[in-house]
């Protein structure tokens, strides 16, 4: 007897798919986002996940057969090989990815995606969905189980059809998905904040730098704010070490030792310097053969915006 079918990633309508789907990156969305899928691009998926847009569920032949042999597959592949792929589901909410796989088998850590396809079709849009999975899930390998549809679109399981190959993870094109769907949650706030743009407009947003000054602009308020605190403290410190040593020279006391600080009061002293910018005036050519030059690494400077006046 075939197990109870669960359709994720397959079947649209399956609630654990469809509920706040605006609110997640799933799967299906990666090949989009990357830009391999050929039904739809990100600015249309955007237009989806802000609510600008509604999505329509529909079905097809294709679906209706992959939801029914999704799970002969999985059970085949469970008994032919020993394994127990069960269906899960992943969230990540800090990252707003959601992953729905179709098998892990979490003695071995081993992914499981089954793709029912026809003669031709891309491996690059259902390995990029692996890679996020793995990603999340924390596994090495998966497997890829290929099942080619028949033209009659026959519901009866046909082991000859079915190819099995193992995809390996790989953490360069992970970092590139997560990073691609970091940019791709930013030019969907810039689409809620700007839902007139265009789609030339949508893609001009969601660069490294925007990413990183929208992460720099949660923390800039908390960062000025104990900046000027600091500053406050140093110039409180240097009124008190002031008054201290007016006191102690006074007294003629040379240390103060208290529980958690020692206080010493540094007599006047001279300290020989050489005058190099006299030297220069003096001696240009020789001060030119002695001269240096060293690499200063550059930086960034956060300060608070000057009042407009």
């Amino acid at each position: 007897m075939t197990e109870e079918f669960k359709g994720f990633g397959l079947q649209k309508q399956d609630t654990n798919v469809t509920e706040n789907r605006n609110i997640y990156v799933g799967g299906s969305d990666v090949p989009v986002i990357l830009g391999l899928s050929k039904y739809k691009n990100q600015y249309e998926l955007a237009l989806e996940k802000t609510g600008l847009k509604k999505r329509e569920y529909v079905s097809n032949p294709y679906i209706v057969f992959g939801n029914q042999l999704e799970p002969q597959i999985r059970e085949y592949i469970n008994a032919k090989n020993n394994m127990n792929f069960v269906v899960d589901t992943y969230i990540d909410e800090e990252k707003a990815i959601r992953s729905n796989v179709d098998g892990i088998d979490k003695e071995f850590n081993i992914l499981l995606e089954i793709k029912t396809h026809g003669k031709n079709y891309d491996q690059r849009v259902y390995e990029v969905q692996m890679q996020l999975y793995m990603a999340q899930i924390g596994c090495d390998a998966g497997w890829l189980a290929l099942y080619e549809r028949p033209s009659d679109f026959d519901t009866e399981f046909d082991a000859s059809r079915l190819v099995i190959k193992e995809i390996e993870r790989d953490d360069e094109l992970i970092n590139k998905i997560q990073s691609a769907i970091e940019t791709f949650w930013i030019r969907c706030e810039f689409l809620k904040d700007n839902p007139e743009m265009t789609e030339t407009e949508y893609f001009s947003f969601g660069s490294e730098l925007e990413a990183q000054l929208m992460e720099l602009k949660s923390i800039a308020p908390q960062l000025l704010e104990r900046k000027a605190q600091v500053k406050a403290f140093e110039e409180r410190e240097k009124e008190i070490k002031e008054k201290l040593y007016e006191v102690m020279t006074q007294d003629d006391i040379k240390k103060i030792e208290a529980p958690f600080i020692m206080i010493t009061r540094v007599l006047p002293s001279k300290q020989s310097r050489f005058d190099s910018k006299k030297f220069k005036e003096e001696h240009p050519d020789l001060y030119a053969a002695y001269v240096v030059e060293s690499e200063k690494k550059g930086y960034v400077k956060i300060s608070e915006p000057k009042e407009v006046k």
